[in-house]
């Protein structure tokens, strides 16, 4: 009987564990989106003055190396949100993360706007009227 209740309670307790685990996981991926969300409207105003573009690598990068300090942290802070959550939907479906990361540079790519920044398979930066997509 005692054996049992032993077992029991670590049962419960790895349950207890996995379910703060996905709670912990869910509240990182929430955080993550909502953070890139806020960014979002700073994110395509650079876009549109071509201080950033879509990088090859499924990441933004600088398309002005002379871009305001604010815009280069803005690109280093949007990045460190892509390759997390990359990594959060790589576990989530089993792939790896540079598939997620290449299929987020098609997603991106497909709704960049015509005057914006894409990188071509050279690694050029190119505006998207003029690549060949």
């Amino acid at each position: 009987m005692k054996k049992n209740n032993i077992i029991i309670s670590m049962l419960v307790a790895f349950s207890l564990i996995c379910i703060m685990s996905l709670a912990a996981y869910a509240q990182g991926k929430d955080e993550i989106t909502a953070s890139m969300r806020d960014r979002y409207p700073a994110l395509q105003e650079a876009k549109n003055k071509g201080l950033v573009g879509e990088a090859w690598t499924g990441l933004v990068a600088l398309v002005d190396s002379s871009a305001p300090a604010n815009v280069q942290n803005m690109v280093t802070d949007e990045n460190k949100d892509r390759v997390a959550l990359f990594q959060i939907i790589a576990k989530e479906t089993g792939t790896s993360v540079e598939e997620v990361a290449r299929q987020n540079r098609i997603r991106m790519y497909r709704l960049a706007e015509d005057n914006h920044y894409l990188q071509n398979q050279n690694r050029q930066w190119v505006r998207k009227k003029d690549l060949n997509i």
